[in-house]
């Protein structure tokens, strides 16, 4: 894909960083010497772990340029390093291994999660979030004009590009390793200004790949267009004449 943007994933920063600090809320460690952010992003996520383990060494991992520069200037204590997560080795194990809305974006669970699993150092944790919003209004609606005919071929693929597993999979899958696992999902609601604010959250993120397959801007247009059209069905305005945008996040914390 293009490069990422993190001006316009930070956007909305808020309510992209809450899911991170519900996680390190439940995270039960007392003090992890060394920490790694798998998908650190602009260094938002990195910033939680730092405010609730401020001792910790810290190393902030991602495969996008944009995304490690901007971490770099807004946090100097922090690691910060462009890698390729699949195919980089740790010199050594951490206490904490830590990835929130990252991993969807990674193919081959089955083998990446016992991988991470695997770098985590005795008595410390793996800690994960992903979207679970595969079955949302929004979604369905990117899919649905994606395989329209004027779409399909230039979006073919795109469908593959995001890894949506239920909570079963990753018990099944973790429970073997774990002294303990604990998993819970989360629906959070937002609030966006109108529906063209769904399509603002989404262009940064899930829509991205879809955006890029497209020739021009005037394609990239009319595909917004037709997704907007859709929600604008789907997503009710409030009394408000906001929208309400619920979005679920699967969490999980595996212990060794």
């Amino acid at each position: 894909m293009s490069p990422w943007n993190p001006e316009a994933y930070l956007k909305y920063q808020d309510e992209r960083t809450q899911p991170s600090r519900d996680l390190v809320a439940r995270i039960e460690l007392e003090a992890p010497a060394q920490g790694v952010d798998i998908g650190c992003g602009p260094g938002n996520s990195t910033r939680v772990l730092r405010e609730r383990w401020p001792a910790a060494s810290l190393l902030g991992l991602d495969s996008s340029p944009a995304m490690i520069d901007h971490a770099r200037q807004t946090d100097s204590l922090t690691t910060w390093r462009l890698v390729d997560v699949t195919a980089w080795e740790p010199e050594h194990a951490f206490d904490l291994v830590f990835s929130s809305a990252t991993l969807q974006w990674i193919p081959g669970h089955t083998d990446l999660l016992p991988k991470l699993f695997g770098w985590v150092a005795p008595q410390g944790a793996l800690a994960v979030q992903v979207p679970a919003n595969n079955d949302s209004y929004l979604y369905l609606a990117v899919q649905a004009v994606a395989h329209r005919e004027e779409w399909r071929q230039l979006t073919a693929g795109c469908d593959a590009l995001q890894t949506y597993l239920p909570p079963s999979f990753y018990y099944d899958l973790l429970a073997p390793l774990a002294a303990r696992l604990t998993l819970w999902q989360t629906t959070y609601y937002h609030s966006l200004p109108n529906h063209q604010g769904l399509i603002d959250w989404y262009a940064s993120t899930g829509l991205k790949p879809y955006l890029e397959r497209l020739p021009r801007d005037v394609e990239r247009r009319a595909f917004q267009a037709q997704t907007l059209e859709i929600c604008r069905q789907q997503y009710p305005l409030q009394s408000d004449r906001r929208v309400l945008f619920p979005f679920r996040r699967l969490f999980f914390v595996a212990y060794k």
